[in-house]
């Protein structure tokens, strides 16, 4: 029995010394990771933010446009937008409801063809955030669910989506991401996308990135597998200068596509000018012109050569 025990003795000995091992290594990648001090990297979804909020995306519009903006508490406020005249929409009217607090965030527009949109997050902590977006159309096939979670580390950041998922057929799009900071400028990452429409056809892809940080600009790479290159790249030249550029290339099943966009973004004392031109022969501008600080004025207009199309707006913001 003596010997016995001794046996059992022998044999815990060096499962005790692999955790113990193991529990230091681990704990000395950790302390190495804090010293390194690195910085936490951004979002998936936001690696091409800067590029894009130079570009026109998000402020081209034609015919005529009215924002009007009531701030009814600090918490809680209320928009009423107005379009008319516009070549690709019908003229529609938009009521907007926003509530913000210190951890939650609310906001839904309903316009006159009944169309909804909602949007809500909320952090439970500095690091955890939720999202919902919900778009409700009469329209078939435009309705949309979106659930969102968002954590933020030290050093990286993990991003898990889905849009319009339903549990009893098990479709829906899903979305999981992971981006790391490996030194002080340069951050890798991936994403896998899984995509099954129908109980039937299913497709995951996967993509790469590399984003490079610099005292004054940005670089950014990122290839699909399914054949897609984005390359994009923000310089900063001053406080009132902004430019950028993104490279579009599409090389998979037997397509050959390339998109090159250059945009700039100029802050005058009263006013702020955006242009923006393309390889695809479209040139573009808008311009806002700050009457008071309430009170701003627009101008926009967008040509396409290759197509022979031109489009133009003019428009005003009022904040009260």
């Amino acid at each position: 029995m003596a010997g016995l025990g001794e046996k059992v003795s022998t044999n815990t000995t060096p499962s005790t010394s692999k955790s113990w091992n193991f529990s230091s290594l681990f704990n000395g990648i950790t302390e190495y990771r804090k010293k390194l001090d690195l910085p936490n990297p951004g979002t998936f979804e936001g690696l091409h933010r800067e590029v894009k909020a130079t570009f026109l995306t998000n402020h081209l519009f034609d015919g005529g446009r009215a924002d009007l903006t009531k701030v009814l508490s600090p918490n809680f406020q209320v928009t009423h937008s107005f379009s008319m005249g516009s070549t690709v929409n019908a003229p529609t009217y938009n009521f907007g409801a926003a509530f913000i607090g210190t951890k939650a965030f609310l906001h839904g527009t309903i316009d006159t063809d009944g169309t909804l949109t909602a949007r809500t997050n909320y952090a439970w902590n500095a690091n955890n955030l939720t999202k919902i977006q919900a778009h409700i159309s009469s329209s078939p096939g435009h309705s949309m669910l979106q659930l969102e979670q968002d954590y933020q580390g030290s050093d990286y950041s993990i991003n898990y989506k889905t849009i319009n998922p339903w549990p009893v057929e098990n479709t829906g799009i899903f979305f999981l991401s992971y981006i790391q900071s490996v030194t002080q400028k340069l951050a890798l990452g991936v994403e896998t996308v899984y995509q099954k429409p129908t109980s039937d056809i299913e497709e995951c892809t996967q993509s790469l990135v590399a984003k490079y940080t610099g005292k004054d600009y940005i670089a950014t790479l990122q290839w699909q597998e399914a054949g897609a290159l984005q390359a994009s790249y923000y310089q900063k030249l001053n406080e009132k200068v902004d430019f950028g550029t993104e490279l579009q290339l599409i090389v998979a099943a037997g397509r050959r596509e390339a998109l090159c966009t250059v945009g700039g973004k100029f802050d005058f004392r009263a006013a702020t000018f955006r242009g923006q031109v393309d390889t695809s022969g479209r040139a573009s501008v808008v311009v806002e012109q700050k009457i008071t600080p309430a009170f701003s004025f627009l101008i926009t207009g967008d040509i396409e050569h290759m197509k022979s199309t031109s489009r133009f707006g003019v428009g005003f913001q009022l904040d009260a």
